[in-house]
């Protein structure tokens, strides 16, 4: 075992130093970068001290260590977050494209910043439990967060990316019409709801329920009574927050989220027009005329991402699904349609266990034929354009924290550069019919411009530059442009037209405008309703012809500019350590002393886990130790037993193993995505007077469709494959033993529907008997042989999308599995049937816990064995069963 411990030292110390992380310390924190992104580290280097002493003096936080501060550039889409374990954050240098963070934020990487650092600073406080239990570790600090809902984490957050840096939710239009359409309408969550992120509209529902309590908290009764409730939840979290709010304030928190709805709560009054979009949870995009009619976009909970046909008052007709999310991923012409479709790399040696490499890659897909082109490989296009006639292709690209146009050559599927500007993000293009201008939303230091480019390179601003919101620039079919705007806390749509009036406002609607076409003499348009974005129509003889007044340019804020030389200097990825707690463990009916410890690193390449005590009834120390390497496209797992007692053979065993898991094989397509790995591993175990040694070679992995759907309780269609062998030696190698073993599994979604049939079947064959192997669920098996064959099927019926409240969370979802299993055995070359069948049935829920956002799925099986007739009930926890209950003992289980 001394050996075990040197390797598993010698292998952390030698992983710490691999890949070209760099860091930069400031008084605060220490930034950890790759080589490409120093530029980007350099400018968070800039302001990340003083956003750091405004918010610990804000939040009343105190300590002398340095915040890790972790940023990464290899994303096809915006993110960022704030983990334990060690406390760290993560800042993606993708800024989000669709704008969820509000249009008028001038720093991406400081509204980032300065929400991530808000999450290090409450949740990493050393308050409440973590102040008196501080001896066992600085991840006790995470304690109370499992008792936090999700709306008290996001809700300060929210607050400090408003009120420290410009923009912010709290400053976004979108986010406000989050929660006033269902005040208006009389459909508002509860805040119960609000602990935890449902699977209904809005998705982001704890960041919204979190605003509106901790804005009007700390606007009423100031920062102090915020600061001042959170010590005392964390001093007793059990019982949630309400009696600290109501100790602090003399109101529960319910009660202060009414009152904190009835100060947002205005009376909107909504346009007048017909409903074109199919009804019920989901988003409808805004949809466009082609040669097999007027088809869009929608993505639903319940019917997943597809292309819709809409035909006058017939309800819209969902055609095929598309493996894409949000209106700006589509683009259509006459007869194709151009999607920008999402995949991560996990074959990349730069993944980070928190953070994949990420692509968003171009197809061109035929309408009629639906034949799809895939137009680029390992790219970060999105919001593609193209023209009507189908002949010019253009694309916003990521570049940095910015985005810029790029040419997209149709016919030999490169990518060249169009036009970029500094310091500026080039989004939403659209083309006329010919494809021979463009315009596009030119986003920079919090202000939004519309700007055109002609065939000739030369760029024109047509509206802005404004600090109100501009969204969704496009052409009509007279070659006037009609873009949406924000003015005085309302969306309206606009039409510029450089000839004769310039530009006008055309319809507005407190509901929200995001986006809209005139097609065939209706003006249709997206826009917010409780259940998501919607797509209403009016007539264009409603439209009103008002001159334009959008709002004058903010103030342009200092350029990045580094005032202090920050020395870059290699990065180090050692482990930490982050909790040590008491551990005993049972051996032979006896209690026994032990500890249990955790560790990991700030980028997550390395973990240890494990646990140490001391047998007193064996007089020898005890341990189990499990050391994790994440080499991004490969891991590496070493794991030692030291002295672990053995009940079957009444002694104490020694054992140490080691497993890789390397990437065989990975395509993400247009419809399926496929990985293979390969996973070989040696062990060796012994009682000191024999030793056994085990070999095992396996490949496995899936191939899973794309059309997945929230309602998909156990999954979208998918096939998945295994195969190994196994060799086992004894002493000095005269004792040999071999096993191999396969199974195969095929889901399938029946008719287009919800509803699920899934078929496996599983194999082994085995020198010295396959025992125990694939069992009838729970039940003991009633032969042996030298081979095994288990099949199974199952109906799989998923229930429900559930909003219900419970404890600390919610449950989200049920499903309900029906199975049937029995199985064959080679014997003496003769095939033998278990003689015997079951039949399970099982009830599954989803409860998401509000803190950590983490999911469980709890479920109860009642299993039946006809044959025997015996029957079992199994309660578990994510597939794994945890209690057992039988009738008769003479069929359960061997431990």
């Amino acid at each position: 075992m001394r050996k075990f411990v040197l390797l598993v030292l010698f292998v952390s110390l030698f992983a710490s130093s691999l890949y070209a992380y760099q860091q930069i310390e400031t008084q605060h924190t220490t930034i950890i970068f790759e080589e490409q992104d120093q530029m980007f580290a350099r400018e968070v280097a800039s302001f990340a001290d003083e956003v750091y002493e405004n918010l610990a003096s804000y939040l009343d936080y105190e300590s002398d260590g340095k915040v890790p501060v972790v940023m990464t550039g290899k994303t096809a889409w915006a993110n960022g977050y704030y983990a334990p374990f060690p406390a760290s954050i993560y800042l993606y240098i993708t800024s989000p494209d669709d704008r969820f963070i509000g249009s008028r934020t001038a720093s991406w990487l400081k509204s980032l910043y300065t929400h991530e650092l808000t999450h290090y600073l409450h949740l990493n406080a050393n308050v409440g439990l973590a102040k008196v239990l501080g001896f066992l570790g600085p991840g006790v600090n995470a304690f109370s967060t499992v008792f936090m809902p999700g709306w008290w984490i996001e809700g300060i957050t929210t607050h400090t990316e408003t009120t420290f840096a410009e923009g912010g939710r709290g400053d976004s239009l979108p986010f406000a019409l989050s929660y006033q359409v269902p005040l208006q309408e009389d459909s508002m969550w509860s805040l119960a709801q609000g602990a935890y992120n449902g699977p209904f509209n809005p998705s982001g529902r704890i960041y919204v329920t979190g605003y509106l309590m901790v804005d009007y908290l700390i606007s009423t009764y100031g920062v102090d009574a915020f600061n001042t409730i959170n010590r005392k939840f964390a001093a007793f979290p059990f019982f949630g927050l309400s009696p600290a709010f109501h100790t602090v304030t003399g109101h529960s928190a319910k009660e202060m989220f009414t009152f904190a709805l009835d100060e947002r709560k205005q009376s909107l009054a909504p346009v007048a027009g017909d409903i074109l979009s199919k009804r019920g949870q989901g988003n409808s995009y805004l949809p466009s005329e082609t040669k097999i009619g007027m088809v869009g976009f929608r993505e639903s909970p319940y019917d997943g991402s597809a292309l819709y046909r809409y035909a006058g008052e017939k309800e819209p007709e969902s055609m095929f699904p598309l493996p894409i999310s949000g209106r700006s991923s589509l683009a259509l012409s006459d007869a194709q349609a151009l999607l920008s479709v999402e995949s991560f790399d996990p074959t990349d040696p730069s993944n980070l266990s928190m953070v994949q490499v990420s692509y968003s890659d171009l197809y061109l897909l035929d309408l009629e034929s639906r034949e799809v082109t895939r137009l680029t490989e390992h790219q970060r296009l999105v919001h593609p354009a193209l023209s009507r006639d189908g002949k010019r292709a253009v694309a916003s690209r990521i570049s940095g924290t910015n985005y810029e146009l790029m040419e997209i050559d149709l016919e030999q599927q490169s990518v060249v550069p169009l036009y970029r500007e500094e310091r500026t993000s080039l989004l939403e293009p659209s083309l006329n019919a010919d494809g021979s201008l463009l315009i596009f939303l030119a986003l920079k230091e919090g202000n939004s411009a519309i700007k055109l480019l002609d065939q000739s390179g030369n760029v024109q601003t047509l509206v802005g530059p404004t600090q109100d919101e501009l969204r969704a620039p496009l052409f009509a079919e007279d070659g006037t442009i009609l873009f949406v705007g924000e003015h005085e806390g309302i969306f309206s749509v606009y039409r510029y037209d450089g000839e004769e009036d310039g530009t006008v406002k055309l319809l507005s609607d407190p509901s929200g405008i995001f986006a809209a076409r005139i097609i065939s003499g209706s003006l249709i348009y997206e826009t917010y309703t409780p259940e998501g974005i919607a797509l209403k129509s009016v007539p264009v003889d409603r439209m009103e012809h008002v001159p334009a007044n959008f709002t004058e340019p903010k103030r342009a804020p200092r350029n990045f500019e580094e005032e202090i030389e920050y020395p870059v200097s290699p990065y180090r990825d050692h482990l930490h350590l982050n909790l040590v707690l008491p551990f005993p463990f049972v051996e032979a009916n006896n209690i026994q002393p032990g500890l249990w410890f955790h560790a990991t690193s700030n980028l997550r390449k390395q973990s240890l886990i494990g646990s140490i005590g001391y047998s007193f009834q064996g007089m020898r120390p005890i341990s189990n130790v499990v050391y994790q390497y994440a080499g991004g496209n490969y891991s590496l797992q070493l794991a030692g037993d030291l002295n672990v007692y053995d009940y079957d053979s009444d002694t104490y065993l020694t054992s140490a193993s080691a497993t890789v898991d390397i990437p065989a094989y990975y395509h993400a397509g247009f419809n399926t995505i496929t990985r293979f790995s390969l996973q070989p591993s040696l062990s060796v175990i012994t009682n000191y007077s024999v030793w056994e040694r085990e070999a095992t070679l396996a490949l496995g992995g899936y191939s899973m469709s794309r059309d997945y759907r929230t309602i998909d309780f156990f999954g979208p269609s998918m096939n998945e494959a295994v195969a190994g062998f196994q060799m086992l030696t004894q002493g000095d190698a005269s004792t040999q033993r071999f096993a191999a073993f396969a199974s195969v599994m095929h889901q399938q979604r029946l008719f287009s529907s919800r509803h699920m049939a899934r078929a496996s079947l599983s194999g082994i064959t085995s020198s010295q008997g396959v025992g125990s192997a694939y069992p009838l669920f729970s039940f003991s098996p009633r032969g042996d042989g030298d081979a095994k064959v288990r099949l199974s099927a199952s109906y799989l019926l998923p229930l429900a999308l559930l909003d219900f409240p419970f404890l600390y969370g919610g449950l989200t979802k049920a499903g309900l599995e029906l199975s049937a299993q029995t199985a064959w055995y080679l014997a003496d070359s003769t095939i033998q049937w278990e003689e015997a069948w079951a039949l399970g049935v099982a009830l599954t829920g989803n409860y998401v816990i509000g803190g950590s956002s983490s999911a469980f799925q709890p479920f109860v099986r009642f299993a039946y064995l006809f044959g025997p007739d015996d029957w079992n009930i199994t309660i578990g926890i994510n597939g794994q069963g945890i209690l057992d209950f039988f009738p008769t003992p003479d069929h359960a289980p061997r431990l």
